[in-house]
């Protein structure tokens, strides 16, 4: 592990820059879209201001133009360069903001400079034409005040927030300066449209500053109904007397067969599933303030890593190396960077989830996995009878506690939890790790229609448990289970007719495998604290 601070840019992954230049193109449409607008002067036609004796004085100076344009790039590297979540809020509404105010003028009071009186000299060298091409591009609208001039300052006063280098801070200072002076040098701008602009930087960046916080702790997850306090009391001393150690299971001593290519995969991709789930109960064990949660849940959490590493010891015996994560399961991994345990509506997407996922890619592949004749042993059957045994405790405490959040959250209060960015960046990953996982499982020999009982389960759960019937986040996940089920029928009705290739989607999987690592890197590992107990085994990451 790197000894720079988190967040450092050499320790990020591919997709957190690639994240972070998306920002950066979204901030500028954002800037772009009303200043687009605003040249359209829907509600007042522009006009000429006078020129001040400074305004006429002030030569053309071209050359000056690369660092009025250097807004564009100067911004990307902010992007790059932002240290938390916290500091890319506050970036983007500054920015945001910045903008606002300078719309409210640009389509109450349209100002136009009458850069005519300045004529380009003429010349064809890099500067004339990069001049020529911003003079085409950009009508001479739009003045007061100088979205420019914001937008530098904006940006530049974040970014003395975050940076930790003190040489940085009048070098940016001096450089929001230069690109305000060079708003005149292009004549692009007014005087008037400087101190315009300067005030609409700063006022965006005090106010986000003041109003975009670190989020402060919310309501933890609880259980508060007598009943379920009771049960809860009666599953902890359960899960308590359950606890068990791999030195339990009676494992082979000597080297196994080698298992076909594709059940190591599937295996390898079912350790990074209780890998998941274990962070899951992670996330879940610092949300809650209950001591008695609070200790079940990180027994949970130990639990499932103790599943990961048996299913490790799994693939030693076997003599396969331990793999990097898929895609999908990569996407999950990293979104634990987005997922906040002081953040009741992530708290309680976590907690819904997590039944949910271990219904259909852990309990849905633990038993194939034991009936499969390649992995037949007494200590593999041992392995499954603890996980087993685990999973029925996670699931009695996960639909407790997702019966309280759907009691908690009626109505509005529901529906905003649907706001939450990281209920679609699970959306897009689900996919990618159903697709990881069955395709391998059916080329092994699974019946994709051994899925439709557990759909059926979820499907009629609100029956069973009816505050599910109005919560608004559980029916998102009825519309997973509608999906999922289509999904199902058309692959498993294709398998049949013999036209579903399964071989081709085995090697796209391993397409996006290797995409993924790509992508990613080994950071994400470390990131999860993964890599170390990767490296602690026999054999180490391939």
């Amino acid at each position: 592990m790197s000894e720079r601070p988190p967040g450092a840019f050499g320790d990020r992954s591919l997709f957190d820059h690639l994240k972070r230049i998306a920002m950066w193109g979204v901030s500028g449409l954002t800037i772009l879209s009303g200043y687009g607008l605003a040249k359209l002067e829907p509600y007042a036609s522009e006009r000429l201001l006078p020129l001040t004796a400074l305004d006429s004085a002030v030569p053309l100076v071209p050359w000056t133009v690369w660092i009025y344009g250097s807004g564009t790039l100067v911004c990307l590297l902010a992007w790059l360069s932002v240290p938390d979540r916290l500091a890319a809020r506050r970036l983007y509404a500054s920015l945001t903001m910045s903008a606002l105010i300078c719309w409210v003028f640009f389509f109450a009071f349209p100002t136009t400079y009458p850069r005519d009186l300045w004529p380009l000299p003429a010349g064809d060298t890099y500067t004339l034409l990069e001049f020529a091409s911003l003079r085409a591009s950009d009508t001479p609208s739009n003045c007061f005040p100088s979205q420019h001039v914001a937008l530098a300052w904006a940006l530049v006063l974040c970014w003395i927030d975050w940076t930790e280098h003190r040489w940085f801070k009048p070098v940016a200072v001096l450089w929001a300066v230069a690109v305000s002076v060079c708003t005149l040098t292009t004549k692009q701008h007014y005087l008037v449209d400087i101190p315009g602009g300067f005030a609409a930087g700063v006022v965006s960046w005090w106010a986000v500053r003041t109003q975009v916080v670190a989020k402060a702790r919310t309501a933890g997850l609880e259980l508060t109904r007598p009943r379920d306090r009771e049960v809860l009391e009666g599953l902890l001393a359960k899960v308590r007397a359950h606890q068990w150690s791999l030195d339990d299971v009676p494992w082979p001593s000597g080297p196994l067969p080698k298992l076909p290519t594709e059940m190591a995969r599937l295996i390898n991709q079912t350790v990074y599933v209780e890998e998941i789930a274990g962070l899951n109960f992670e996330l879940l064990e610092r949300s809650t303030p209950d001591p008695v949660m609070k200790e079940m849940y990180a027994l949970f959490a130990d639990e499932e890593r103790r599943h990961a590493d048996g299913l490790r010891r799994v693939l030693e015996l076997h003599g396969h190396p331990v793999e990097p994560p898929g895609l999908g399961t990569a996407l999950v991994l990293d979104q634990f960077d987005t997922l906040d345990a002081d953040d009741r509506a992530d708290a309680v997407l976590v907690a819904v989830s997590t039944p949910v996922f271990e219904t259909f890619l852990d309990a849905g592949t633990i038993p194939f996995l034991k009936s499969h004749p390649a992995l037949s042993s007494p200590a593999f059957d041992a392995l499954v009878e603890r996980i087993d045994g685990d999973e029925g405790a996670h699931l009695a405490l996960n639909w407790l506690v997702s019966r309280q959040a759907a009691r908690d959250h009626q109505g509005l209060s529901g529906l905003k939890l649907l706001l939450n960015p990281n209920v679609y960046r699970g959306m897009v990953a689900v996919p990618f790790m159903s697709l990881e996982t069955y395709s391998l499982a059916h080329a092994l020999g699974y019946d994709l229609r051994g899925l439709y009982p557990s759909f059926g389960r979820l499907w009629r759960l609100h029956r069973k448990f009816p505050e599910l019937n109005t919560f608004a986040l559980w029916g998102m996940y009825r519309l997973f289970v509608i999906s999922g089920a289509v999904a199902t029928f058309v692959a498993s009705s294709l398998a049949r007719a013999g036209l579903l290739v399964i071989s081709f989607w085995t090697l796209f999987t391993r397409v996006t495998d290797h995409f993924a690592w790509w992508l990613f890197g080994p950071a994400l590992l470390e990131r999860r604290r993964i890599g170390d107990r990767v490296r602690a085994g026999v054999v180490p990451l391939g």
